[in-house]
Order: C-alpha cells, then sequence, then structure tokens
C-alpha cells in the first residue's frame, strides 16, 4: 500500500527495483478502496538464510510504501547435468 494517496504503483515498483535494490519478477495493481491501488509483487531474492528479512527491511525502508504484506514465499531450486 501506497505511504499517500497521490503515490502510483509504478513509483513503488520503480523504487524497489532502483533505489531497494530488489529483483522484482512481475507486478499487478489491486483496487482497494477509494481510489487506493495496492502493488502485488513478486520478488526474487538469493537462497540463502535471512533472504526474507532482507526483502522485508528492503520494502520497508522505502518512504513510498505505506504498509505491507507477505502473501506467500517458496523455494525453487534446481540442479542440472552436464
Amino acid at each position: 500500500m501506497p505511504g499517500e494517496a497521490d503515490i502510483t504503483p509504478q513509483q513503488i515498483l520503480e523504487d524497489l527495483r532502483s533505489s531497494r535494490g530488489l529483483e522484482i519478477r512481475s507486478s499487478k495493481e489491486e483496487p482497494i478502496a477509494f481510489g487506493l491501488v495496492a502493488l502485488v509483487a513478486d520478488v526474487i531474492s538469493e537462497d540463502a538464510s535471512g533472504a526474507m528479512d532482507k526483502v522485508e527491511n528492503a520494502i520497508r525502508a522505502s518512504p513510498l510504501v505505506g504498509e505491507f504484506e507477505v502473501l506467500g514465499s517458496s523455494r525453487i531450486s534446481a540442479t542440472v547435468r552436464k
């Protein structure tokens, strides 16, 4: 959710990508109420201990974000044979 009504989801997305260094796989906008629109983003992080904390702290550090909620997380691993 944006910190203020005049902040667009695109502004938040750009801030998360450029200033916070997050890799965004996909995103979509969801109308909330009274003209407010939430950004739902699929964030990719390295498979390491504390990775989720790093993602949450990066989002929390954005002055454009008022509040956020983690909707889910998953771990994908792959083995490649040569």
